[in-house]
């Protein structure tokens, strides 16, 4: 049966691999399957992958979909006067729903072990007032239940959009925007804006 299994795993990459050689990933940071059995039944399954880094995850979930829930209620400004924008359309409060779930997803991302801040020799534009990238990995090993506390408040408050989303409450969303301003702004201080600088 674990002969099946391998053969099985390996004709299924074969079968949906891209056509483009140069766009396959790399393959040596792929962590191996791994076989064992839950009673009688045998179970395939695989380590986490963490080669994309918490950098990545911020700057592809986290980011455009905090920014994204945060201009779903604004005020903008024409020859008329300030006019409110607030989302109509099913199709709009559906965006909202998929951001609010970008960011709950890439909270569960940031709580994987074994994920490191950025690729390495990466730096910050402005290192006077922000962490290096190795400076929030000491941090981190030095605290991770911090950190594991901050990503779940970030994900407790997203879960409140969600909320606010579902009911379709104009109201609700404007508030539960500022859980997550303040769950990010209370990371960032502690991981990313050097407090010695402030």
């Amino acid at each position: 049966m674990k002969t099946f299994l391998t053969i099985f795993s390996m004709f299924l990459l074969v079968s949906c691999g891209d056509d483009n050689p140069g766009n396959q990933p790399d393959t040596t940071t792929l962590p191996e399957p791994v076989v064992e059995s839950a009673g009688n039944t045998p179970v395939l399954y695989a380590e986490f992958n963490t080669s994309i880094t918490i950098r990545d995850v911020m700057n592809t979930f986290i980011d455009p979909s905090a920014d994204a829930l945060w201009q779903a209620v604004r005020f903008e400004m024409d020859a008329t006067g300030a006019h409110e924008v607030v989302p109509e359309t099913e199709e709009e409060w559906e965006a909202l729903r998929k951001h609010a779930i970008s960011i709950i997803e890439g909270a569960n991302a940031l709580m994987i072990p074994g994920r490191h801040v950025a690729a390495p020799g990466s730096t910050t534009e402005f290192p006077a007032y922000e962490y290096l990238p190795e400076e929030v990995e000491a941090k981190l090993a030095e605290d991770r239940l911090s950190w594991l506390g901050f990503a779940q408040s970030l994900q407790t408050s997203a879960f409140s959009v969600m909320g606010a989303i579902n009911a379709r409450d104009v109201t609700r969303l404007g508030e539960t925007g500022g859980l997550v301003d303040q769950a990010c702004e209370n990371c960032h201080s502690q991981y990313w804006y050097r407090t010695e600088s402030l």
